[in-house]
C-alpha cells in the first residue's frame, strides 16, 4: 500500500499546522475499488470547522486513474494530489482571514513528499 508510508513521512516531518486557527489539516482519500466508487477525480467536499479546529479535504481517486500506474508514478500521483488539497485548504484559510505560514508548511510538506518517494536519500 502506498498511503501508510505518505502519512508516516507527513506525521514525521510536517510539525504543525502552521495557522493559530486549526490543530490539524484531515486529507481523506477516496480511491475508487472493488467495494467503492467516490466519483470523479478531484478535491471535494473542504470543510472548515472552526470549534473542532480542523479543516477537512477529500481527495477522490478513480480506478480508471490509479489502476494503470506503476507503484513509482502512483506515489508520485499521489504525493501531487496530496499537496493540492492542502493548498485548497490554505486557500480557504486565507480567503476566511486566517494567516497561514505557506512557506513553513509547504516546506516541510515537500520534504515530507520527498522523503516518501525516495526513501532513504538525505535532502
Amino acid at each position: 500500500m502506498v498511503k501508510v508510508p505518505l502519512y508516516q513521512s507527513l506525521a514525521k516531518h510536517v510539525s504543525a499546522s502552521h495557522c493559530e486557527a486549526i490543530d490539524e489539516y484531515a486529507i481523506v482519500l477516496r480511491v475508487d475499488g472493488s467495494l467503492d466508487q467516490f466519483g470523479a477525480e478531484g478535491i471535494s467536499r473542504l470543510r472548515f470547522a472552526k470549534s473542532a479546529r480542523s479543516i477537512t479535504v477529500d481527495v477522490q481517486i478513480p480506478g480508471a486513474i490509479w489502476k494503470p500506474l506503476s507503484q513509482s508514478n502512483l506515489m508520485k500521483y499521489i504525493s501531487q494530489q496530496v499537496r493540492l488539497a492542502l493548498q485548497s485548504c490554505v486557500a480557504r484559510l486565507r480567503r476566511d482571514g486566517y494567516a497561514v505560514e505557506e512557506c513553513d508548511l509547504f516546506a516541510e510538506v515537500d520534504s515530507a513528499i520527498n522523503d516518501y518517494l525516495h526513501p532513504g536519500r538525505a535532502g
